[in-house]
């Protein structure tokens, strides 16, 4: 296996290519909207707990956006630890009407979480991991599937500037370009505003 190190500006653009190239049969399924999610006492807790940031010193007036437990494995396993809830959320509009949340931990050299895409009260899941290692070698086109995905909203439909309250549980798994096959899963509530953006880092 021949490996490298690329630059940090060649790499963002390989990530940018690879994921545009990514064809994936997406399973969208129904949204459970739950108009009182907000008042949940967890999200009361988590204004009392300091965001999680890839970098030091970022804001630290910033609180907390998930407790999500994630958790990214390779190959079989019986019974799936219980992740992390080191990661942040996301969420915004880019060019179309169509709503990305995004909960993980993303730096320089690596990262890795899942994305919902929310349009019209019906939403898909997808894991991702990365990092700044590049296989050089014959790969092939990755495969990605659900095995199950429950999400709650706390309204149908969100613009710029509004807050967003959920709830995720879902599974998913993927055989990446390589024949390696890893298992995504999550569960826990999220909160964040909605923001307009240009581009996806």
């Amino acid at each position: 296996m021949n490996i490298f190190r690329l630059p940090c500006s060649l790499f963002f653009i390989t990530i940018i290519l690879v994921n545009c190239n990514n064809k994936i049969a997406e399973q969208w399924d129904e949204v459970t909207v739950n108009h009182s999610l907000s008042k949940d006492k967890t999200f009361a807790q988590m204004g009392l707990q300091p965001e999680i940031m890839p970098y030091p010193g970022q804001d630290s007036t910033l609180k907390r956006s998930s407790e999500v437990a994630f958790l990214v494995r390779e190959g079989p396993s019986r019974q799936d630890p219980p992740g992390t809830k080191d990661n942040n959320c996301e969420a915004f509009f880019m060019g179309t009407d169509t709503l990305h949340i995004h909960i993980g931990l993303n730096g320089l050299l690596g990262g890795s979480g899942f994305r919902i895409k929310y349009h019209n009260n019906r939403f898909y899941t997808e894991g991702y991991r990365y990092s700044d290692m590049v296989y050089q070698g014959k790969v092939d086109e990755p495969l990605h599937w659900v095995v199950y995905q429950k999400l709650s909203l706390d309204k149908s439909s969100y613009n710029i500037g509004d807050s967003l309250y959920g709830y995720i549980d879902f599974k998913a798994m993927k055989r990446n370009e390589i024949g390696d096959t890893l298992t995504y899963s999550g569960h826990g509530k999220f909160r964040t505003s909605v923001i307009k953006k240009q581009i996806i880092f």
